[in-house]
């Protein structure tokens, strides 16, 4: 008796599944969101390969209706300009299809959501801060309503100087990095002066940033006197 209703209780869950199965391949809500993905991926390549979820808003009165709709239904994006893109927090003006017919046209709130995993800061970053493993690291975040100059590279940000305050959690842009310069102030540099056949060096400390070539005054440990010289490698000047 016990064998014969877990054989009864097997059944019921397989035709449960199957029909589970069939609402979702059919549900108007999905057909909705694989509409506005396919849109995304079309317009953006780089889009197919991105997790990206969609949040209707207002919208579940739209979708009762459409979903005792007689015909078969489908849905395309009706394009309002060429650059037209349905991502963030954004009302989307989609095409009904009932039975290869192009019915009404209605427009959905939703926030579409697009993730990537992106350079982050670990901590609030001071400008003249220099980004290593303690700095930042790669988090998955919601990236379709941040600037294209947001950094997807771990190896792009990491050595560079911190250019401005970033607060703690806060996506890092390319804008708010730069090369940390060769020589650095206040940090020991070996100053190089002499001929090629004969060189002399000494201690010193810059007193500004320099990048490769570029001037920087520098201070002589020992004599004290202050010169200008030219960055010529990693806290390297060289003075005439």
């Amino acid at each position: 008796m016990i064998k014969k209703t877990l054989i009864i209780l097997f059944l019921v869950s397989l035709a449960c599944n199957s029909v589970y199965g069939a609402f979702v391949a059919n549900d108007v809500q999905s057909k909705m969101t694989g509409a506005i993905i396919s849109y995304l991926a079309a317009k953006n390549p780089a889009y197919a390969k991105k997790k990206i979820e969609v949040t209707y808003k207002y919208a579940d009165k739209i979708f009762r209706d459409l979903k005792y709709r007689k015909g078969k239904i489908s849905f395309a994006i009706a394009e309002l300009y060429p650059d037209f893109m349905p991502i963030g927090n954004i009302i989307i003006p989609v095409q009904v299809v009932e039975d290869n017919v192009q019915k009404e046209k209605i427009f959905l709130r939703a926030k579409v959501s697009i993730f990537d995993t992106i350079v982050v800061s670990k901590k609030r970053l001071q400008r003249g801060d220099i980004i290593s493993s303690s700095e930042a690291g790669m988090e998955e975040r919601d990236i379709a309503v941040l600037n294209p100059d947001i950094i997807r590279d771990y190896s792009l940000a990491f050595g560079k100087e911190v250019k401005t305050f970033i607060p703690m959690g806060n996506p890092v842009y390319g804008w708010m990095l730069k090369e940390k310069p060769l020589v650095k102030k206040n940090e020991k540099v070996k100053i190089l002066s002499g001929s090629e056949s004969v060189a002399v060096s000494a201690d010193g400390v810059a007193l500004g940033d320099g990048d490769m070539g570029t001037e920087v005054k520098i201070k002589n440990t020992d004599s004290g006197k202050e010169l200008i010289g030219l960055v010529t490698g990693t806290g390297e000047v060289t003075v005439k």
